[in-house]
């Protein structure tokens, strides 16, 4: 019998059928792998990203091995070499005593090669041997500059090609870190870290022949182990997927106030580059009109702030930036080391973090006192964007919620297993001349001081959560009115809205032994009194909630013995003063 002329249709569409069970059966029993590539994922909150995201192509970390220790080798020409080579390498280092600012620090031109313990090789982007500069070394850090062993910033010439796709050098000797890793790690865990960029590190030993010290031999010096950061500029926004153009400034001493007298417009006739990178470092376009525009909306109390915080800024990276410091403990943040970047196009602005040496147990090393709100929520209150954003009860909890999110990357075994890995790399550099003889504890004790890496996140939590119990620090005023000294203070704010007393104290010494003004609820937020003998006097003003947790102003004074009276503003009333 001859068959429909659909059944081989029909045949066709069944098998097809029964393929695409087993296929759906396959796909809706997922493997152990699947399962177990599920529940990680799970356990960080999935935020769905938008245009305004921030987001690095992070195969620029692919192939990048920073815990090999790279080798780097400089020539210092002298003056018969190099005629601009005026000063030797020690006047370098030196340096500092005259330059206050390190950009308008000398510099001094150098041969730079890479090689390998046993010195120097020829390479894909130098000839070994080479006798003319490709380079230039100068002094970098702020507080490094103090320290017996220097960081150095080195900046390749067009003759001097790329290193690792890189034109700068940051190297960081982290003299006051004795674990040495604290920057690194911090970057390390960034590149894991959504809405957040990282940035490339590496360890280096520097060896130097220094040809402007006419008692120095041939050979190269040891000078140690450094840690390099990549530099922040256009060539790592570009190699990381990310517009090069634009915006960038670095903060040096930026609380996100309008700052009229200091940031202007490039076209003004009062503008003045240096005095504007006293405020904000310029890394970008000069062109500043949407920096300023946004500090106009910030500092404006008549705008609705969410609306402008909404505008200007992504909440994600921002809370994210925000949890890393309190994660890692970086008080040193509240006016400087981060980056602020806004694309060609674009209105927002996003924080890139930057310089963590300061961070990650750094404060339990110190031996002078420390107040407490340097390591909680409150050290961010005195900048003009955190205090407006975490005045909302809700944006606290945003916060609290990414900490607690974020847990996921850092953890104890996170920071055990990426510590454990620098280890065999920077313990015998650590244990070893040049870096041993200046190294501030016993080579006994490293150990014990490296493992304390493993928990410190932990604690910081700790400390972030009992914070949220104590009011908000305060900025104390004092000047003369009407023949009369007045005394002024900020109102104080409870993220529980406890009814919150003032306890005002005036005394002629710092420690308070005794008072000749003591109110112990101060009812308005002034005082006045008749004009004060000639001479020193101290006041402070101590807030209290109704649980008894008290909070001191972010005022501080340091005595001739450099001892810092936290919480205390000194005035000098002179003779014969008047208002």
């Amino acid at each position: 019998m001859k068959k429909p002329p659909y059944f081989k249709t029909s045949l066709a569409v069944i098998a097809v059928f029964i393929l695409l069970l087993v296929m759906k059966s396959y796909s809706t029993a997922p493997t152990n792998q699947q399962n177990a590539t599920t529940k990680q994922n799970s356990t960080t909150t999935q935020v769905e990203k938008t245009e305004d995201s921030l987001v690095e192509d992070k195969r620029v970390y692919e192939g990048h091995n920073g815990n090999k220790v790279k080798h780097v080798y400089i020539t210092v020409f002298d003056q018969n070499r190099v005629p601009d080579n005026d000063i030797s390498i020690y006047e370098l280092n030196e340096s500092y005593k005259e330059y206050s600012n390190l950009d308008d620090g000398p510099k001094l031109n150098i041969l730079f090669e890479t090689g390998t313990k046993e010195g120097p090789e020829k390479n894909g982007f130098i000839d070994l041997g080479k006798s003319s500069p490709n380079a230039s070394i100068e002094l970098r850090g702020r507080s490094s500059r103090l320290e017996a062993q220097k960081s150095y910033k080195i900046r390749l010439s067009d003759n001097g090609g790329l290193w690792y796709g890189q034109t700068v050098l940051n190297l960081n000797k982290h003299a006051d870190d004795v674990t040495r890793v604290r920057n690194k790690l911090a970057f390390d865990f960034f590149k894991e870290i959504p809405d957040l960029i990282s940035l490339r590190t590496d360890f280096v030993q520097l060896h130097v022949k220094d040809m402007t010290d006419p008692n120095a031999g041939d050979e190269f010096v040891d000078y140690g182990l450094y840690t390099h950061v990549e530099q922040l500029n256009e060539k790592a926004l570009a190699a990381r997927g990310l517009n090069p153009d634009g915006h960038l400034y670095k903060a040096e001493n930026f609380e996100f106030y309008r700052y009229q007298d200091q940031l202007k417009l490039s076209d003004d006739p009062a503008y003045d580059k240096k005095t504007f990178e006293s405020v904000l470092k310029i890394s970008g376009s000069e062109q500043h009109e949407e920096l300023l525009t946004m500090l106009d909306d910030v500092n404006d109390l008549s705008k609705p702030f969410n609306e402008v915080f909404s505008k200007y800024f992504n909440e994600e990276n921002y809370l994210t930036w925000l949890a890393v410091n309190v994660m890692f403990g970086n008080y040193d943040t509240m006016s400087t080391n981060y980056y602020l970047y806004s694309p060609l196009n674009s209105e927002k602005w996003y924080f890139i973090p930057w310089d963590f040496d300061k961070a990650l147990g750094r404060d339990a090393e110190r031996t002078d006192d420390f107040p407490s709100w340097h390591l909680g929520l409150q050290r961010y209150w005195g900048t003009v964007l955190h205090k407006r954003y975490l005045r909302d009860p809700q944006n606290v909890e945003k916060l609290s919620k990414k900490i607690d999110e974020l847990t996921a990357i850092i953890n104890e075994e996170s920071m055990a297993k990426k510590i454990d890995e620098y280890r065999p790399i920077v313990k015998p550099y650590t244990l070893r001349n040049p870096d041993l003889k200046y190294l501030g504890i016993e080579a006994s004790e490293f150990d014990s001081s490296y493992n304390k890496l493993k928990t410190v996140a932990t604690r910081y939590q700790a400390l972030y959560k009992e914070s949220l119990q104590f009011p908000m620090p305060i900025f104390l005023h004092y000047q003369r009115e009407n023949n009369q000294d007045v005394f002024k203070w900020e109102t104080s704010h409870d993220l529980q809205e406890d009814l919150l007393t003032y306890h005002l104290q005036i005394s002629t010494e710092p420690t308070f032994q005794s008072t000749i003004v003591d109110i112990k609820d101060v009812k308005k937020f002034s005082y006045e009194t008749d004009i004060l003998e000639p001479g020193r006097y101290y006041w402070r003003v101590l807030v209290t909630d109704e649980d008894g947790h008290t909070q001191i102003p972010f005022d501080y004074y340091k005595d001739n013995a450099r001892i810092i009276h936290w919480g205390v503003q000194e005035i000098i009333v002179t003779k014969g003063a008047s208002s």
